[in-house]
């Protein structure tokens, strides 16, 4: 029994150390959009010019002219040697392209959803607005969700106060038809709102939480991506947690820093950029669905593998940043994550099949969907293996203490790893407090059993409540 369960053990480590290998082999660099695009054309100039000089070999004169007075043989065969043999040297001599001087995008709107958000959505609406300032193209819509408290009249109020009626929408559900769901609500205010819209080539939808934030350079940003990608359907910025007080919030913010930048710049490589909750923009255009969001309770998740199902382009912005609370105590991150492993759960149930047989996504995108959303049930069955060894491990420490240290320092090298990666991408200042949180890692890890036990039990029993997150305990985002 003990040799199975050492076997079974092992094999998780194999699998989890191949997915961490592929992770920092592909996702710690990004993937350079605008150098691929500056290539794509390089490489159809060249293609003109050698078409062209076979043409005039054989006496055939082509329709595409220049205005040099060069003889255009002797010129185009010229262009074509210097830019292939330019080619081997791409990587050093590459030129960032210049900056689009007229944007394409005419109007980019935001979608708040707000339910019982009174003690944040005021700042939240005066971020917005000193942030765009000079972007009168960006309007946000809030989406009062049947709310109990005062969210409504705090809109209100701030509407008002900042005499932004142009600016910032309000627009309410009332019960029976308010809370049934986030990707409900989104659904709901894009038709009233995105669908009028007379020209959806030139619209962008975002999608940002009640608590969120975007600095000026990031609204231009995802305006110039849109702009510059014209078959881009769906980007998804990088996730940056504010006011980290405590380990909780601090390990938070490592997560998505490092481990989801680094699972989303593997994604962009192998065309499979998943949208996650926060951040998220979308082009009207690619919208075919009467109802662009589904809703499942990782209606973020489900949406993106719609786009993909359908062959469109999905991207991740590392370099575009949202800000937005870390919870602050365990009880809520359980109840958070819970949500969240079921909504997994509902994808893996609703979607994986199709995914398999879709012609769309790439063989590596098929295997990266699948372990993801497999995640929760290997991570239980492997790590109640790993409990049962370190156990065994620890009563027989005469016999294993040398497995016992090797395991901790490849365990500890990896959290070192993820540290640095942390520090660097963050530039946050280097503290104790830092390094403590980085060696807890592995514990933080197993505070998400619970999650996935509860949320195994919601499903099987037909529990699908929307437990949202509580927000409203910073006092600064952004700055």
């Amino acid at each position: 029994m003990n040799q199975v369960i050492f076997n079974f053990s092992l094999v998780g480590l194999i699998v989890y150390s191949t997915w961490l290998v592929c992770l920092i082999a592909f996702g710690s660099t990004p993937r350079n959009y605008e150098l691929e695009e500056q290539y794509r054309d390089q490489r159809t100039t060249v293609s003109w010019s050698i078409l062209q000089s076979i043409l005039m070999l054989y006496g055939v004169k082509p329709k595409r002219q220049t205005a040099a007075k060069t003889p255009l043989l002797k010129r185009e065969l010229l262009v074509a040697m210097t830019m292939l043999s330019g080619f081997r040297q791409r990587v050093k001599k590459f030129v960032k392209p210049e900056t689009v001087e007229e944007s394409s995008i005419k109007s980019l709107i935001i979608l708040v959803p707000a339910m019982n958000e009174e003690p944040v959505i005021k700042k939240t609406i005066a971020g917005f607005l000193e942030s765009t300032r000079h972007l009168p193209m960006v309007k946000m819509v809030i989406i009062d969700d049947g709310s109990t408290d005062e969210t409504a009249n705090e809109v209100r109020q701030a509407i008002s106060q900042y005499a932004c009626t142009d600016r910032v929408q309000l627009i309410q559900r009332f019960k029976p038809n308010a809370q049934t769901g986030k990707g409900d609500a989104l659904n709901w205010a894009y038709h009233r709102v995105v669908d009028q819209e007379t020209d959806p080539s030139r619209v962008v939808c975002g999608v940002l939480d009640a608590d969120a934030y975007m600095r000026p350079i990031d609204y231009e940003r995802v305006i110039k991506t849109f702009s510059q990608s014209p078959k881009l359907a769906l980007l998804q910025t990088r996730v940056k947690m504010v006011e980290c007080h405590n380990l909780l919030q601090i390990l938070q913010d490592v997560e998505f820093t490092v481990i989801n930048n680094w699972i989303q710049n593997t994604r962009n490589k192998i065309n499979n950029a998943a949208a996650s909750g926060n951040g998220q923009f979308i082009r009207a255009s690619s919208v075919t669905r009467y109802d662009p969001w589904g809703n499942a309770l990782l209606e973020d998740f489900e949406f993106s593998t719609r786009f993909l199902l359908e062959g469109k382009e999905t991207r991740y912005a590392p370099d575009i940043v949202v800000y937005q609370e870390a919870v602050d105590k365990v009880k809520a991150f359980v109840r958070q994550r819970t949500r969240w492993t079921q909504g997994g759960m509902d994808c893996l149930t609703g979607y994986w099949g199709r995914i398999l047989r879709n012609n769309h996504v790439g063989g590596l995108a098929k295997l990266e969907m699948s372990f993801y959303m497999l995640i929760p049930f290997t991570t239980i069955l492997f790590g109640i293996a790993n409990l049962y060894v370190l156990g065994y491990v620890i009563a027989n420490l005469s016999q294993y203490w040398l497995l016992l240290i090797g395991l901790l320092m490849i365990n500890y090298s990896i959290d070192l790893l993820i540290c640095y990666n942390y520090l660097k991408i963050s530039q946050e200042e280097q503290t104790p407090q830092i390094y403590f949180a980085c060696i807890l890692l592995i514990l933080y890890n197993y505070i998400l059993y619970p999650a996935i036990i509860i949320a195994l039990c919601n499903k099987l029993r037909g529990i699908t409540k929307w437990e949202k997150t509580t927000h409203g305990i910073q006092d600064q985002i952004g700055n």
